[in-house]
């Protein structure tokens, strides 16, 4: 139904402009044939302060991040884990432009298909007002332990995908899918 390799992307940042913030932490939970394949999680060292607002929301503070990798230094592992696979995430265009600009800082070319879990939950399940990860969240009752952590956002996804394959039809997922993934 969804593609054979799938690389679910979250990603924390020091704000909203992938061109003018940075990635302060980054997930990735590799699914082969529907199963958890790899899983990557890091704190990033943006090498800019965080603002007291993101602290805030996602409990990241700059002591978190002062004595983590800068993106250069994981680049090889996240291309791995990313390599060949669909990327994957809630709000898809935020994730992947912040992914696309750490690579690109890194004189690295990175492209992939993706597809956005908030365009296919708006076409599976259009009867809900809402499809932000707190609403899915709420109305699916998926646990999670930290939310606006990226490993915890990303396994959310993770979840919702299965439940797409238990609630709608194979044919139906198999044509949203080939719609929605670009």
């Amino acid at each position: 139904m969804f593609d054979k390799s799938l690389a679910i992307v979250d990603v924390e940042t020091t704000g909203m402009s992938a061109r003018h913030n940075r990635v302060i932490e980054i997930a990735i939970i590799r699914i082969e044939g529907n199963k958890i394949a790899d899983t990557f999680t890091t704190c990033i060292n943006p090498e800019i302060h965080i603002p007291s607002f993101i602290t805030h929301l996602t409990g990241i503070s700059q002591k978190d991040v002062d004595g983590a990798p800068i993106f250069g230094k994981v680049k090889h592992k996240v291309k791995k884990i990313l390599k060949g696979a669909t990327f994957v995430a809630h709000n898809a265009w935020f994730d992947y432009s912040f992914i696309q600009n750490e690579f690109e800082r890194v004189s690295i070319p990175f492209e992939s298909k993706r597809c956005c879990t908030v365009r296919l939950s708006r076409r599976l399940y259009p009867q809900y007002k809402s499809h932000s990860l707190a609403s899915v969240i709420d109305r699916c009752g998926f646990g999670y332990e930290n939310r606006h952590r990226a490993y915890d956002d990303a396994f959310v996804v993770w979840q919702l995908l299965k439940k797409i394959k238990k609630d709608i039809p194979a044919a139906t997922i198999r044509e949203t899918w080939r719609l929605l993934t670009v």
